[in-house]
């Protein structure tokens, strides 16, 4: 990943990583992340594959904790984590086990992702 593509995933890894708190997100926070997501340039398909491919891999065990993080991750450990998730490409019986694995996770996750995107949606019309 080029530095300049690196530099502008840093903010949308931290912005999507909320989701993956182990607490309740707040309007205040949603909002936030909404503004970083509308600012980054990434269209809605880019932004979901992000999350998809990089975050959610790397982040998705800790909702599985039973004591997991729930005031923001580091943002060297989560950049190093989404870096290897982006470059990790897991062939089809790797995507099917992790699909699998991920899918009660992904379900509330996947409802506030979907919240975001459509908060996203409106803050780039107002543009």
């Amino acid at each position: 990943m080029s530095p300049e593509e690196l530099e502008r995933r840093r903010p949308v890894w931290t912005a999507l990583s909320e989701l993956w708190l182990d607490s309740e997100l707040d309007e205040a926070t949603l909002e936030h992340s909404a503004v970083v997501l509308a600012r980054s340039g990434f269209d809605e398909r880019e932004l979901r594959a992000i999350y998809e491919r990089e975050v959610e891999p790397a982040l998705a065990a800790n909702l599985d904790s039973v004591a997991g993080e729930w005031s923001g991750f580091d943002p060297k450990w989560l950049e190093e984590r989404c870096l290897e998730a982006a470059e990790r490409r897991p062939g089809p019986i790797g995507r099917w086990l992790e699909r699998f694995r991920a899918q009660d996770r992904r379900a509330s996750a996947g409802q506030v992702l979907d919240d975001l995107l459509v908060r996203v949606a409106r803050l780039r019309s107002q543009r």
